[in-house]
């Protein structure tokens, strides 16, 4: 009900400004004057500008009803509009303004109050004692209803009238303001919930992207070697090309395996029946590249341990990409030695070739990138240049 009333202020201050005309009409018995009706109609069209000209309400109801008091009236509820204007200042307008229009109507009230009292005070003061002829044709005078200043409740009245109707706009202010700070901030939260959602899927999209170029870049070089190797022993030992042939296949199968678990995690559209490659998996990643004629080492120091999700992942990922590079730039003649060493805390990973490549490999600087970015988002340490003696070396040391 609040919300809708926020959002038609204009009809508010038309059933306002109905309310009040028909409960003055319903409670004044008509003995009141032309000046009366034309004052009270000036503070009742007031109250259609409530709320944009707040202070033009007050001031139209607080001339109403001085006029009011002056004519010797009872109160009415037109005489309600200077309230209803304090009220709409303090809620809706400027604070300092409302407190001054607040002490200008104690002012004037207590000013009223003060002479009120005076002549009525005058008007009971002893008087001496007249002969008074009584015509039995006219009704007897009343002096004292002639003399009486209409003072409304006096000070106390008028004031405390007044700053409830001030400290009740107040409240509204605040209410108002504190509901504002309350749609802000749902409205910054809603955001934010919007803002971390794509920056989710935006990395998870970065993140499907460095699988894509491992998977793609490590199978395309195997399937190359191998491709070669069988070219070059097709008519001297079929054999031999056959199982060149044989490792293409298994390669391409296996790339093809985590291609699509990959693009089915974008869509969720296809079971995710391939186990992730991690650790486990690496003996046989090097294998492959034996097979596709490159001496490979695979050495572990320490005591192996379970490996979280995230570290198992990347720890097969920067050693495909190391050995891809190798494939690619290292030369024919070319071993590798993969190093694995679990510390207390940490798992640092070294794969150092002997190859031709004296300094970093030329294109690579995206593999390179991927890597980095792997460790550095687990927060570990990564490095990656030529030997001083021969080939290159690609270091990691992630916390497990």
């Amino acid at each position: 009900m609040l919300p809708v009333l926020r959002s038609h202020p204009k009809a508010v201050d038309r059933g306002l400004t109905v309310l009040i005309g028909l409960s003055t009409v319903v409670t004044t018995e008509g003995s009141e004057g032309l000046e009366w009706w034309l004052a009270s109609l000036v503070a009742l069209a007031s109250l259609l500008v409530r709320h944009r000209n707040p202070v033009l309400t007050f001031a139209a109801g607080a001339v109403a009803s001085l006029l009011h008091l002056a004519m010797g009236n009872d109160l009415r509820p037109v005489d309600l509009v200077a309230l209803v204007g304090l009220f709409s200042v303090a809620a809706w307008g400027s604070r300092r303004r409302s407190l001054a229009l607040l002490a200008a109507g104690l002012l004037v009230a207590g000013l009223w109050s003060v002479y009120a009292s005076e002549v009525n005070s005058r008007t009971h003061a002893p008087t001496p004692p007249r002969i008074i002829i009584i015509d039995p044709l006219s009704p007897p005078a009343d002096a004292d209803d002639d003399t009486q200043v209409q003072d409304w409740g006096g000070f106390a009245g008028i004031g405390l009238s007044l700053t409830v109707a001030w400290l009740a706009g107040l409240n509204t202010r605040q209410r108002r303001i504190r509901l504002s700070v309350l749609e802000q901030r749902a409205a910054d939260l809603e955001r934010e919930r919007d803002t971390q959602a794509a920056l989710a899927v935006a990395a998870e999209r970065g993140r499907i992207s460095r699988e894509l170029h491992d998977v793609v870049a490590h199978a395309l070089s195997v399937v190359v070697l191998q491709a070669q190797g069988a070219q070059a022993e097709l008519e001297r030992r079929p054999e031999r090309a056959r199982e060149a042939l044989d490792a293409i296949v298994g390669t391409g199968r296996t790339a093809l395996a985590e291609i699509r678990r990959l693009l089915g995690a974008l869509g969720q559209d296809t079971p995710d029946w391939e186990p992730r490659p991690g650790v486990e998996r690496l003996p046989r990643l090097a294998a492959d590249i034996r097979a596709a004629g490159t001496p490979v080492d695979f050495l572990v120091e320490g005591e192996p341990r379970p490996l979280p999700s995230t570290v198992d992942l990347s720890v097969y990922r920067i050693v495909q990409e190391a050995l891809t590079n190798v494939l690619k730039h290292a030369g024919p003649d070319a071993s590798v030695t993969i190093v694995m060493r679990y510390g207390p805390d940490t798992l640092e990973i070294e794969v150092t070739d002997d190859g031709i490549a004296a300094e970093a490999p030329p294109g690579t600087g995206h593999g390179l990138e991927g890597m980095r970015e792997r460790v550095n988002l687990l927060g570990g340490t990564f490095d990656a240049g030529p030997r001083p003696e021969r080939g290159f070396a690609v270091r990691a040391t992630l916390p497990s």
